[in-house]
């Protein structure tokens, strides 16, 4: 079959610039069904960001398209950098369910990774879910696959933490884990730290710090 025989040489990863982008709306349908609605923003977050990047604002947060030779979206990519802190952070990531495992997450993942690293940040973080929270084996499969993807990139599930995500108002706050992928040589205090300047008083020391 043509999926099968991707050439991962051939996935593009191209920035979505504006509300008119014929890219925009497979880039949002992949996201609604990527996610649960617990960890999604509202879509007019997404509408925002291309609004005001089209006014010379919003010049840190990015919305990414990976799309095949034919120009076919295949993955999406949201990240914001914080350069007060040196910090990326990579919001949501996702490959269309028929093509993952060929390799275009990692893609995705490497693209932002080397965006962030020659943008000088000091490391990318990222929520994922607790495996052990995830209401059932068939869900926590997924999670623990997730992280483990993660970690074949060069990440770190920072541990000794508590963490409640806060996507808006329009959902409940809910604990996540958080990866750090460092950039330069990072102990678990120094992460721990980037996390606390990205996220706030929402991310509590709970235990021994430590990077696995």
């Amino acid at each position: 079959m043509e999926d099968a025989a991707l050439n991962t040489d051939d996935v593009r990863i191209v920035e979505i610039t504006g509300i008119d982008d014929a890219l925009l709306l497979p880039w949002l349908d992949l996201y609604e069904v990527s996610f649960p609605p617990q960890e999604r923003v509202l879509v007019s977050d997404h509408l925002r960001v291309l609004i005001e990047k089209a006014d010379g604002r919003a010049r840190d947060a990015c919305l990414l398209a990976a799309v095949n030779e034919a120009g076919d979206l295949i993955g999406m990519i949201r990240y914001h950098l914080a350069p007060n802190c040196r910090v990326a952070h990579l919001w949501y990531l996702a490959v269309v369910p028929d093509m993952r495992s060929k390799g275009i997450g990692a893609i995705c993942y490497n693209e932002v990774r080397d965006r962030a690293r020659q943008a000088g940040m000091r490391a990318m973080l990222f929520e994922v879910d607790i495996p052990e929270l995830a209401g059932s084996q068939e869900a926590e499969a997924p999670a623990r696959r997730r992280i483990a993807f993660y970690r074949r990139q060069g990440a770190y599930l920072l541990g000794g933490i508590d963490y409640m995500q806060s996507i808006g108002p329009h959902q409940a706050p809910v604990p996540m884990h958080i990866m750090a992928h460092p950039f330069d040589a990072v102990d678990p205090e120094e992460a721990f730290e980037l996390a606390r300047a990205l996220f706030g008083e929402s991310v509590q020391q709970s235990g021994v710090l430590s990077l696995d």
